[in-house]
């Protein structure tokens, strides 16, 4: 198949990553894949570097019509089989690309609760969560056009980490004593590191918190400006290489209020790490409480506090728990299972149009 990949975009986040992934992954199985967006983004930039094909397509709002003239053009004239769109634009100019089309069909992921419009011309919705499938009902959407696909991510620790964690520890600067406990996400409000602030202050005193991401926001300064008088809250900026360091942590913290199905949990169990996550969105989907993690209600610090304080506590239910999270990763949450899954989406409406 031929794909072209649609998003726009200028940052970092889940949704860049996932159609990363997808990218390669569809490479990597045979297919020909392009990057329809800003050149000038993350995605544009890591597309270069790793030698994927992509059309500079500007997308400003939603409706420039040069940039849906443009994606039209390229999807006929690179005879492209499918145009997938990522988040609310990226969906709505894929839509257009191929409407009314056999070549290409249009499909699209929705990769948020909040997702709700710009995706009625799309021949079929994929739902990263089946919260995020069951809003899209609410609004109106037909379930029978919709798929959900878990995001999943690459192992990168196919074996367990023993022998590289010391190192790790080392180069991150962190105490023997210290049960590290981290958290990697936008600084945004919804992913709520303010919640592990307040948690912090109510688990023992040899339990750190280790923040991943710029808290470049005015909602990641007001985190660092609560943060000035506490010792035990370390600040490790924007990193590459999350998946590779997880192994140094010994928590893996969810405190969002909102989310969809995060990367970043399913990082943190594919690195073997006792999860404590709030029960919103599709997190419950992936983490069974007391089996593959502990679940916290949402805006509950102290509820964060204890379920950190158990694993603190009890190292043997820690581990349990984490080699269960690990076990539930490797059967379901890689990143070859969503990639074969998403094919598998695209071959079905394929069919579906010539029966």
């Amino acid at each position: 198949m031929r794909i072209i990949h649609v998003l726009h975009s200028h940052g970092y986040g889940g949704a860049e990553n996932h159609a990363l992934m997808l990218m390669r992954g569809q490479r990597a199985a045979g297919h020909d894949v392009m990057f329809a967006g800003p050149q000038d983004s993350w995605l544009g930039q890591a597309c270069a570097a790793e030698n994927i094909p992509a059309c500079h397509i500007g997308m400003h709002g939603l409706f420039d019509l040069v940039s849906h003239w443009k994606l039209r053009r390229l999807a006929r004239r690179w005879q492209a089989d499918i145009v997938h769109g990522h988040l609310i634009r990226g969906a709505m100019y894929a839509g257009h690309a191929g409407h009314r089309q056999h070549r290409p069909l249009a499909v699209c992921t929705a990769h948020a609760t909040t997702a709700k419009t710009h995706m009625h011309r799309c021949a079929h919705i994929i739902a990263v969560s089946d919260a995020v499938r069951q809003n899209l009902a609410h609004a109106g959407y037909d379930i029978a056009r919709m798929t959900v696909v878990h995001n999943g991510v690459p192992d990168v620790h196919p074996q367990a980490p023993t022998s590289t964690r010391q190192a790790l520890r080392e180069e991150l600067g962190i105490p023997d004593h210290v049960v590290a406990v981290v958290n990697a996400g936008r600084f945004i409000h919804d992913k709520g590191q303010d919640l592990l602030l307040d948690a912090l202050a109510h688990t023992p005193e040899n339990v750190h918190l280790y923040l991943i991401g710029a808290p470049d926001t005015p909602y990641g300064e007001q985190v660092l400006k609560r943060s000035f008088d506490r010792s035990r809250v370390h600040f490790l900026g924007y990193r590459k290489d999350v998946q590779r360091i997880l192994p140094a942590f010994d928590i893996y913290a969810l405190s969002s209020r909102r989310e969809a199905l995060p990367l970043s949990l399913v990082e943190a169990m594919a690195a073997r790490l006792p999860v404590v996550a709030t029960t919103v969105g599709g997190i419950p989907e992936i983490v069974e409480h007391e089996r593959t993690g502990l679940l916290v209600p949402p805006d509950h610090p102290t509820a964060l506090a204890a379920a950190v304080t158990r694993f603190h506590d009890d190292p043997d239910m820690a581990h349990r728990l984490a080699l269960a999270g690990r076990d539930h990763y490797e059967r379901f949450l890689t990143d070859a299972r969503m990639v074969e899954q998403t094919l598998a989406v695209y071959q079905r409406c394929l069919a579906a149009t010539h029966p």
